[in-house]
């Protein structure tokens, strides 16, 4: 009896059948709980990143509305709810909106910054720590300056809706291109020409051969919103009868008021200061006319057109004071979009203001210098041809200024 028991035990111990399957019962544990562990921290790093996501767009869009000139109150109910679009939860932690940042290099008040904490409860962890799993993120957005700017176009949707083309030579001394067109390629560089300017900007995108040259930005800048019209403001002027332009050799003078069925204009003309209404057919200068006007203004209404030829010597400049300070040239916003404004003149021509024609195309197809002063364009489309100088400061002649919008940027 006590033998059979012994052999019993002896055999049982030589026995390795079933041996795989208590090992995995022994192990299966610990690799079902490392399984879970690794799952485990790979949800507390998307849960930490989905919350970073949160605190950068929201922090984008407080700096949004930060530059659109929003209270502080606004501003921070604009960015918890950016933050709640995206995934912040109130229950799991605060969040902080500070203006300007308490820290880092952009303590500026056109800075926001966002700090989100969130915690959430342990799964197989758990077993081991009992406090929430917690993390801290932030963000900082701050917008740009705005910047002033030159030639504005205020077409929408247009392609193209600033072009410059041929071998011309545009030079746009301390200001701006700004395109207000969604289009891909609302600005548009093409031929051999030059383009050079501080920095182009645009609501859509751009098209542009190397001669477009920026001196402060390394490449346009896209999706903006888009610049206000500095003249929106302004009503068309109303006048009563009919002057005309007198006969005659030599130079000739003639006066403000309200000229109908446009104005022709052969060799030397003076006009004097005033406000000049071209009330329906052309605002013509000849080749080799030589028209200089100082502290006018010349509006066309009527669908009258402008037509500017080639060899023409025109000296002309806007008032500095007044309530048309700066507008040289004003198509009336009620003028049909094919009505023309074609500018042409010699190299030594200068227009000294700001040439308005929000429901037209400006085409430049000569020479026009700013060099004497300041030269400014905000039309609903551009074509630009021909040679031209703009310049910056025109301060001295009262010109309003074209702000093209600070672009946002997410900073840290």
């Amino acid at each position: 009896m006590f033998g059979r028991a012994v052999q019993f035990l002896f055999n049982a111990l030589r026995d390795r059948r079933g041996q795989a399957a208590v090992i995995t019962a022994v192990c299966a544990p610990v690799i079902v709980g490392g399984g879970g562990l690794g799952a485990e921290t790979a949800l507390w790093f998307y849960q930490q990143r989905a919350a970073q996501m949160a605190a950068d767009l929201s922090a984008y869009a407080g700096a949004v509305e930060k530059r659109a000139g929003r209270d502080d109150g606004a501003v921070r109910a604009s960015v918890t709810e950016e933050a709640r679009r995206h995934g912040y939860r109130a229950d799991r932690g605060p969040i902080a909106v500070n203006m300007p940042p308490l820290s880092g290099p952009n303590r500026t008040p056109r800075a926001v910054e966002v700090i989100i904490e969130q915690s959430w409860p342990r799964l197989f962890s758990g077993l081991f720590l009992k406090d929430d799993v917690r993390f801290e993120v932030r963000a900082v957005a701050r917008f740009e300056d705005a910047r002033p700017a030159c030639l504005l176009a205020l077409d929408t949707a247009g392609s193209q809706a600033m072009r410059f083309s041929g071998s011309s030579e545009t030079r746009l001394t301390q200001c701006d291109l700004m395109a207000n067109s969604i289009a891909p390629d609302a600005l548009t560089v093409s031929g051999s020409g030059q383009v050079l300017a501080t920095c182009a900007n645009t609501v859509g995108g751009y098209s542009a051969t190397p001669g477009l040259v920026l001196t402060d930005c390394p490449e346009p800048r896209t999706h903006l919103p888009p610049a206000l019209d500095p003249f929106d403001h302004l009503d068309i002027p109303v006048a009563s009868g009919c002057r005309n332009i007198p006969g005659g050799s030599g130079t000739r003078t003639i006066q403000p008021g309200r000229y109908c069925n446009g104005m022709t204009m052969n060799g030397s003309i003076q006009m004097e200061p005033g406000v000049y209404i071209v009330d329906g057919g052309t605002f013509r200068i000849n080749g080799s006319a030589n028209v200089i006007g100082h502290g006018v203004t010349i509006v066309l209404t009527n669908n009258a057109e402008v037509q500017m030829n080639g060899n023409a010597d025109i000296h002309l400049s806007a008032p500095t004071s007044g309530p048309y300070a700066g507008l040289v040239l004003w198509g009336d916003r009620n003028n049909a979009p094919d009505t023309s404004a074609r500018l042409n003149g010699t190299a030594s021509s200068g227009l000294i203001g700001a040439l308005y024609f929000p429901s037209q195309t400006v085409d430049m197809l000569g020479n026009f210098s700013g060099s004497q002063g300041c030269t400014r364009i905000v039309a609903w489309r551009m074509d630009l041809s021909g040679n031209a100088n703009f310049e910056s400061d025109c301060s001295h002649g009262g010109v309003q200024t074209i702000q093209t919008p600070g672009a946002v940027r997410l900073v840290e």
